[in-house]
């Protein structure tokens, strides 16, 4: 089977520094689908690089226990800029950047009810603020998604969440394992259908298996199914009593090899 080349994971050097950097580097060791590489002046906290593609991950916690402050939210309300600048550079980079916050909505909110309270605003103009702060936090992860920029909310297991989203993005996603598994007499009027799309259903599909089989057919001549990476001959049986695969196709004689 091939073999796909791992991801090459960069801490930035002020990131590597930080308390939950050995927690992040442990989760990279435990996921063969990474290697982590020294330290570097990296744009963001984390960069993933993999066959010339890059995505660069900015983090954003919560750094008080039982009292959420979220370098996050007070940028947005505050509009310092820091946030933005971030922004800016990232899309200046024309790679693919993620900002993810280390909690979940619950830790934001009570982020935002901090900034208003720590401010001394109370009762009703403390209620207004709140709601016009959650406002402006919505609106700017909406413009965020509308320029490309993802944004994550993580509190649980986040990285092993984090990787494993990455690899999907760099390596490509596969529903396949989703997909819904028919009865072996339904597989072939179903597959049939799929292949043909919108107008043939399994019921029409079944009319037409009446009279013909849905088989695989070699492109070129001398092609043999156990030529196809990861296809033993396990694989290379199942795959000829679906699809009717002539015998002849299956396995390349060993004189041929």
């Amino acid at each position: 089977m091939e073999q796909i080349s791992p991801i090459r994971v960069s801490l930035d050097t002020n990131e590597a520094h930080r308390a939950r950097a050995k927690k992040i580097k442990a989760a990279i060791l435990r996921d063969d689908h990474f290697f982590l590489a020294d330290p570097a002046n990296c744009p963001f906290d984390l960069c993933f690089q993999w066959e010339g593609k890059t995505i660069n991950v900015e983090l954003k916690d919560f750094t008080r226990i039982g009292e959420p402050q979220s370098d996050y939210v007070a940028s947005i309300i505050n509009q310092s800029g820091h946030l933005y600048r971030q922004i800016l550079a990232g899309r200046e980079l024309q790679d693919p950047l993620i900002i993810i916050v280390l909690g979940d909505d619950d830790n934001v909110v009570q982020a935002v009810n901090n900034v208003v309270y720590n401010r001394g605003i109370r009762g009703q103009e403390a209620e207004d603020k709140i709601t016009e702060y959650i406002s402006m936090l919505e609106d700017f992860e909406a413009n965020c998604i509308g320029m490309n920029i993802q944004i994550w909310r993580l509190k649980i297991d986040p990285w092993r969440r984090m990787l494993q989203s990455v690899q999907k993005i760099l390596q490509g996603g596969d529903l396949s394992v989703f997909r819904p598994k028919p009865a072996v007499g339904e597989r072939q009027a179903v597959g049939l259908s799929i292949l043909c799309g919108k107008g043939l259903g399994p019921a029409r599909a079944n009319r037409i298996l009446e009279k013909f089989y849905v088989s695989l057919v070699p492109k070129k001549p001398d092609t043999y199914l156990d030529d196809c990476s990861g296809i033993g001959p396990k694989l290379a049986t199942a795959v000829r009593s679906a699809l009717f695969v002539p015998p002849a196709c299956v396995n390349r004689p060993k004189g041929k090899r």
